[in-house]
């Protein structure tokens, strides 16, 4: 297996996401682990109590690997030593003596076993950052490079969307989309094949490049961090910073880590044993693209059940969206106004969002 894990960098903007689920503080969010970034931003954006859950042992070393980073690093260390900035690999060994004092035994002997990932930076050795990785250079390479430095110098996003239109939304770039999402292509290269089992197997390269244009288009692309990693495989200014990696995020975190607790279990699993009203925040992230209709409809009635009172879920999805159960009509209310106005403020807009209150 040429990686450890699926995803390198969770695919989800954590400030739409705090603001899908209305955070506050003192809220109590059951969220995905993924990669970090929405347990961790959160975290570092109010006070508030996290249980961070994946059934991917290796996602949740990742996960617990940037909070012992925030933990032990200085904001511009931690960002060389994950990857966003660029070092060599012996100043990741070296910063990596700091950040392994936090670790468990296990953790201990998984990344021993794979420090060649510390040395090149943890958030590049993934499916997916190692498959886009391949599609940028040939993508950088149609666009030109000093067009997409050009992007990053324009101030508005009106001025981004006349250059994308001008100059970096060619018929070449649109064909290199169709090779690069084709399912045959793209199917267990930069995805798992059961994360598909909903695109029919069409080429969904279409739907991708016209997100494309909302990635580059939407917001601000020089505090973008998802854009600039995209394409140069790090991120190019320090305001754009993941909010765990700013001073005051990395802060705040320190203070709470104890709010945080991770754990290798199913989400479904960590419902049937939480007690009633223990979480009022539900970040469900795109599960319902790797679910059959019977079981995301149990998972929602799980939501439900244990949920005490007023509450917010957020879902996300690319391929599917899965209907309502008739029986939870009554308790759910799918908020198209809030996901119409996230989605164009979305750093990261490939997956759709779905805010849904508990009533």
């Amino acid at each position: 297996m040429s990686h450890i894990y699926d995803f390198g960098i969770s695919q989800e903007d954590a400030l739409v996401e705090h603001r899908a689920l209305k955070i506050h503080d003192k809220d109590s969010l059951l969220c995905i682990s993924s990669a970090g970034e929405v347990p961790l931003n959160m975290l570092a954006l109010n006070d508030i109590n996290i249980k961070a859950v994946d059934i991917s042992m290796n996602q949740n070393f990742l996960t617990s690997l940037k909070m012992n980073t925030i933990r032990s690093l200085e904001p511009v260390e931690a960002a060389k030593f994950l990857g966003f900035f660029e070092t060599s690999r012996e100043h990741r060994k070296q910063l990596y003596v700091r950040v392994s004092e936090f670790f468990t035994e296990e953790e201990k002997l998984f990344w021993v076993q794979n420090i060649a990932v510390i040395e090149n930076g943890p958030v590049h050795a993934a499916r997916f950052e190692k498959y886009i990785a391949k599609f940028n250079k040939t993508a950088l390479r149609v666009i030109r490079k000093k067009n997409m430095d050009k992007l990053f110098a324009l101030s508005s996003t009106e001025e981004q969307k006349e250059f994308f239109d001008r100059k970096i939304g060619s018929f070449l770039l649109k064909m290199i989309f169709r090779i690069t999402f084709h399912p045959w292509i793209y199917s267990n290269r930069g995805i798992s094949n059961k994360g598909l089992q909903y695109s029919g197997y069409r080429n969904i390269s279409d739907f991708f490049f016209s997100k494309f244009r909302d990635f580059c288009c939407s917001t601000i692309a020089r505090e973008n961090y998802y854009l600039q990693f995209t394409f140069y495989n790090r991120i190019l200014f320090p305001e754009a910073l993941p909010e765990y990696l700013t001073e005051e995020g990395m802060d705040r975190i320190r203070r709470n880590h104890e709010n945080l607790d991770i754990s290798a279990m199913s989400y479904k699993e960590v419902l049937r044993q939480c007690k009633k009203g223990e979480f009022n925040k539900f970040h469900l992230s795109n599960i319902g693209d790797w679910m059959d209709k019977e079981e995301y409809a149990g998972l929602l009635r799980l939501i439900i059940e244990k949920s005490s009172g007023p509450g917010m879920i957020n879902a996300r999805y690319i391929y599917y969206k899965h209907p309502i159960p008739d029986d939870l009509k009554d308790s759910l209310v799918e908020d198209h106004e809030l996901a119409n106005k996230l989605t164009e403020q979305d750093r990261y807009p490939f997956y759709k969002l779905r805010p849904l209150m508990i009533r």
